[in-house]
């Protein structure tokens, strides 16, 4: 009798392992996977276990299956919960429906980590075809012989105080017509500090100024209706900012000036250092950066420059642009040396409702004629040379127009 009733649970508890182990393999989400997975712990792990007690049935087996049994029940409920709290916390994939009771509980990541460090093969949602989600003749889909961008998933923009007010404004207001997610990023660049000679008091002015760009913010975000997630770091900015996404599934958003020392200028006596890498950001991120121009312009803005010097990605981030509504425009500027070809540009004015006109390129890389009227943006496929934000007094938007006023949209290759 009792060896029939330690069969009979030790093959209860092997039917849960294999319910428990189906789950992980078919599940979709690790939220779900986890939850099968704790129950092929406690539940068929411990059947099992007084399966194997019950057919020994000495007093020291007994003892041990007990404690077993105990420390499963104890334990594996814990450890799910607490995997499953990280894995919400790094950004896992949610694919249950309903709203999410986590959020503004659990600060959260904008993509996942399988996605952040690249073990996992990403299919982003592309925008070829995508016309269910848009009101009918409000924008066409892209050219199907056209390489296009993934679809815009997350925004991130830059936390720099005396610059947050223009910055975190645009990236709210791409984030809620894209749809996208949306984090700020505050950061403290080390290098600064250690530049100084006084590095404590110049870790504590950085910090209250970064602070003070955090306040500056909450009272932006506060007259928005759309959530952000604030990351503040320490470090080398441009190892936080890199991005490992595919270029077009997040937007970085970085005022025209301005460094994460937070103007905070105390660096040692005869060196050269100067923190000023803004330039060097749109090569570290991988992917679109716009750069936001802190006047607005007036609404008779409505035309879009394009520098092309031969980039083969420069047509599909202009439609990568203007499918995600960043501006309103109604014309086209293709500025290119005569040798090159017009590439799709014409075409792509056409199909969104633009005027197109070619103008013949300066001799400088990345320049454009002056003298263009209403001007709204730049798109660029490189980032002007040298990479440094003022070059012998002169502002880096000068190197692409004198008194360049507009945003500018740069993608490196």
């Amino acid at each position: 009798m009792l060896a029939i009733l330690s069969i009979l649970f030790k093959l209860a508890g092997v039917v849960f392992l294999c319910i428990a182990a189906y789950g992980v393999i078919k599940l979709a989400d690790p939220f779900q996977r986890m939850h099968a997975a704790t129950k092929a712990g406690t539940l068929g792990a411990g059947l099992v276990i007084i399966g194997s007690v019950i057919a020994h049935g000495a007093f020291d087996a007994t003892v041990m299956g007990v404690l077993t049994v105990v420390f499963l029940l104890l334990t594996v409920p814990v450890a799910g919960h607490l995997l499953g709290r990280a894995a919400y916390v790094s950004g896992a994939q949610l694919t249950l429906s309903g709203d999410d009771a986590l959020s503004g509980v659990l600060t959260r990541a904008d993509q996942s980590l399988g996605t952040r460090s690249g073990w996992v093969s990403v299919a982003p949602k592309t925008l070829v075809g995508e016309t269910e989600n848009r009101a009918p003749g409000s924008k066409p889909a892209p050219r199907i012989d056209m390489p296009v961008l993934p679809a815009l998933g997350a925004v991130r923009f830059a936390v720099i105080d005396g610059q947050v007010a223009h910055v975190a404004e645009r990236a709210c207001a791409i984030a809620k017509q894209s749809g996208a997610s949306l984090s700020a990023h505050t950061i403290i660049d080390t290098h600064a500090i250690h530049a100084a000679a006084d590095q404590a008091r110049v870790r504590r002015l950085i910090r209250e100024r970064a602070s003070d760009a955090i306040s500056d913010l909450k009272s932006v975000t506060a007259e928005t209706d759309v959530a952000s997630i604030l990351h503040y770091d320490e470090g080398d900015p441009e190892a936080i900012l890199r991005c490992e996404t595919q270029p077009g599934q997040t937007l970085l958003v970085l005022p025209c000036q301005g460094w994460f020392h937070h103007q905070v200028e105390a660096r040692m006596d005869r060196t050269t250092w100067d923190p000023d890498g803004l330039l060097r950001l749109p090569s570290c991120h991988g992917g679109p950066v716009l750069f936001v121009a802190k006047t607005p312009l007036p609404d008779t803005a409505q035309t879009l420059v394009v520098r092309d010097c031969g980039e083969d990605h420069l047509a599909p981030l202009v439609e990568w642009s203007l499918l995600n509504n960043l501006w309103k425009v109604t014309q086209i500027v293709h500025v290119a040396d005569k040798q090159l070809k017009d590439k799709g540009f014409a075409e792509i004015a056409d199909r969104f409702g633009c005027s197109y006109a070619r103008h013949a390129a300066p001799d400088t890389a990345c320049a454009i004629p002056a003298g263009i009227v209403g001007m709204r943006a730049v798109v660029l496929g490189r980032t002007p040379r040298p990479l440094r934000t003022n070059w012998f007094g002169a502002p880096w938007l000068s190197r692409i127009t004198p008194e360049m006023a507009g945003d500018v949209l740069i993608m490196e290759r």
